[in-house]
């Protein structure tokens, strides 16, 4: 987490999702807002913290998912991160062809520290 902006480190640390390496893997839900719909998806989520220069970046790493459709990564110098104590992340960007967007991206399966 050496370069994990403040709401990303937060969640990394309440969900415990921590990797030495600096690269952490996990299956959440994954809801995306767009005009006024909700996708609902799973997905293996990848959170990177060890790029010099980068606040995190996130990519949602689901075959369900167009790259044409909606965002698959999410740099936390670029989009929106802000971190739902014991809840999710959320992330509010804007995608090239689907327009404004917010995601939540909730760990399954994970125990939260209080």
């Amino acid at each position: 987490m050496k370069y994990a902006s403040k709401p990303l480190q937060s969640f990394i640390e309440d969900f415990k999702l921590t990797n030495p390496s600096g690269a952490d893997c996990f299956e959440a839900t994954i809801d995306f807002i767009i005009g006024g719909v909700n996708i609902k998806l799973q997905s293996e989520v990848h959170i990177v913290t060890s790029y010099p220069g980068k606040n995190g970046i996130v990519y949602l790493l689901s075959r369900n998912i167009s790259i044409e459709e909606l965002p698959t990564m999410f740099d936390a110098d670029k989009e929106s991160f802000e971190y739902i104590a014991n809840k999710n992340l959320r992330i509010e960007g804007v995608h090239h062809k689907a327009g404004n967007y917010v995601l939540f991206i909730s760990p399954e399966s994970i125990i939260v520290t209080p």
